[in-house]
């Protein structure tokens, strides 16, 4: 049967240069910047920063700024679609990297940030959160289209949030991946990124709901590719093989695209991963798309950057033009499609790609369309109706850290360790090793985690607070899209990858819900489905190995949201 399509009806985003949609574009297109200098008590790589002036950094708490900054943005968004704040049909989908989670030693505060951001905005659902590093805002759009096109949700409004803190700056620091000068994607000078921080978030709907509200359509999404790198915690696949699987995997591909918003981080290992992958992509495609991103003007905001850049991808469609890559003087050799350098360049079609590279191995890609007053249906989707469980394994522990003692050299949170357990067990348990590892390429996993930051967090927080800088190792391994990405090195799997965060039983149905998204499309034959709670006895890990059927079979759901069964009774 056809695939509904999804729409986007309302955006906004809140950036280093300001709020406004038409105001920050037209000052990304004269070649503005919002990169400064910011003050830090600590001895850092740089000072420079692309910094929300509102509330001001010096004086409020990372965690506060990050909630008043979506709840600012959310309004835009709801507001510019015409849609009620707390109209409960919504499903909020809200993305970030670490969040203000890093820079906190005390107790956990008594709601997540994502359920204080509803609360603010007086919203009555529970919102899911994504967290797979720097394609967070990107993957939030990707678990939303899931959910409108299997009917489980009406009204989705999806995207990132991210704030700079002190100790993602002395992390950026201790792994050397931050410019001492600025940003220059692409440029043959590239040395780094510099850090930025804010927030984009989109109102999407099935065309035929946003026609019959009378609403405005700004863009189709077409859909989203995903793809795991198995490769290592930070450092991309120098292949590229993951970023062309997750463009192809997207529907459409790059059929008449005619803008590539990219990553564009300004490193130069991942500059050349990208280069590399626009090259094998669009090679013998004429003239090929614009390149443009917006990271050399706005600064590299992680977990909110896939928001703000389908943003950016949209108005570059709707504008016909891609702003000039800010620090763009000379391309690095070899670089072999059109980049948008010196002013803005007009834009000629109606299909543009977003990309984002993610620590952990997340590449997501996000494919937009704009310029027609109604759009075909999706592509054909063959989908058997059920679930199947190939495997099942559950670990419980008292302390995780017990897990990972005696491993390599290789530092990952002890939690990402228990699930790699958790994992293994499931594998092993009915058999399924053999077949699930020879489609290795075709694997997805998708882990749901609780509200409570990772134990690593905490230490990170306690190195920041009395040393004045943090282990490299340990920042790389804090970040909570390893909770997967540490999975998909062990096994070598690389098919799409998700981490949902502050995770209750509705939010297994939406990774269900994903799992049979992308078992249906034929972007995985298997989904690996991992759920860790922390409980009064220790943390638990229960896993389902996942593919297709027509044949009942375990109820996956089940499993996943079975109680917790004490230490003592399976001593």
């Amino acid at each position: 049967m056809n695939a509904p399509v999804a729409v986007v009806t309302g955006m906004a985003w809140t950036t280093p240069l300001g709020d406004g949609l038409d105001e920050v574009w037209r000052l990304l297109c004269s070649g503005a910047d919002g990169v400064v200098p910011v003050g830090s008590p600590h001895r850092l790589r740089t000072l420079l920063a692309g910094e929300v002036p509102v509330p001001p950094y010096a004086s409020v708490a990372p965690e506060e700024r990050q909630i008043a900054i979506a709840v600012r943005t959310l309004a835009g968004a709801f507001a510019e679609a015409g849609v009620a704040a707390d109209d409960p049909s919504v499903t909020l989908v809200l993305g970030t990297s670490f969040g203000g989670q890093l820079d906190a030693e005390d107790e956990e505060p008594e709601r997540h940030w994502t359920q204080e951001v509803a609360h603010r905005l007086g919203h009555p659902g529970t919102p899911l959160c994504v967290t797979t590093a720097c394609s967070a805002g990107a993957d939030s759009l990707l678990v939303s289209e899931a959910l409108l096109r299997s009917g489980r949700a009406r009204i989705c409004v999806a995207g990132g949030a991210d704030v700079l803190s002190e100790v993602k700056r002395l992390g950026h620091s201790a792994l050397g991946t931050m410019s001492r000068t600025g940003l220059r994607a692409f440029d043959a000078g590239h040395d780094g990124m510099v850090l930025g921080e804010g927030a984009g978030f989109l109102v999407l709907e099935l065309e035929e709901t946003a026609r019959a509200r009378g609403a405005r359509i700004l863009a189709r999404l077409d859909g989203v590719g995903s793809a795991n790198d198995a490769t290592g915690l930070t450092a991309p696949d120098p292949t590229g093989d993951s970023v062309v699987a997750a463009v192809r995997r997207c529907p459409g591909g790059t059929e008449e695209v005619a803008v590539v918003c990219a990553h564009g981080t300004g490193t130069p290992v991942n500059d050349e991963v990208e280069a590399t992958s626009l090259h094998r992509l669009f090679a013998g495609s004429g003239n090929g798309p614009i390149v443009f991103g917006t990271k050399g003007a706005l600064g590299h905001s992680l977990g909110a950057t896939g928001a703000i850049e389908a943003i950016a991808t949209i108005l570059a469609l709707r504008h016909r033009a891609a702003p000039p890559l800010a620090g763009l003087d000379s391309p690095m050799p070899g670089f072999t499609l059109r980049l948008a350098d010196g002013t803005a360049q007009e834009v000629h079609g109606g299909a543009g790609l977003s990309l984002t590279l993610g620590f952990g191995g997340f590449n997501t890609c996000v494919r937009f369309s704009c310029g027609q007053e109604s759009f075909p249906h999706g592509e054909e989707i063959a989908w058997p109706g059920r679930l199947a469980v190939a495997g099942h394994g559950t670990v419980t522990v008292e302390d995780p850290a017990a897990r990972s003692a005696n491993r390599p050299s290789l530092y990952a949170d002890p939690v990402a360790w228990l699930v790699a357990a958790a994992v293994e067990a499931a594998l092993d348990e009915s058999g399924c090793r053999e077949d699930v590892l020879a489609a290795r390429d075709d694997v997805a996993v998708i882990v749901l985690t609780g509200a409570q930051a990772l134990p690593t967090s905490r230490v990170l927080a306690a190195q920041a607070g009395t040393r004045g800088r943090v282990s490299p190792l340990r920042f790389a391994g804090a970040n909570p899209g390893i909770l997967t990405g540490l999975t998909c090195i062990q096994w070598g799997l690389r098919g799409p990858s998700l981490v949902l965060a502050a995770a209750d039983d509705s939010t297994v149905d939406a990774a269900l819900t994903v799992a049979e998204s992308w078992l249906s499309s034929g972007q995985a034959r298997y989904v690996i489905a991992a759920r860790h709670q922390a409980h009064p006895e220790g943390h638990t890990v229960r896993c389902a190995v996942l593919h297709a059927a027509t044949e009942p079979g375990t109820d996956p759901r089940a499993l996943l949201t079975a109680p917790i069964v004490s230490l003592a009774t399976t001593a």
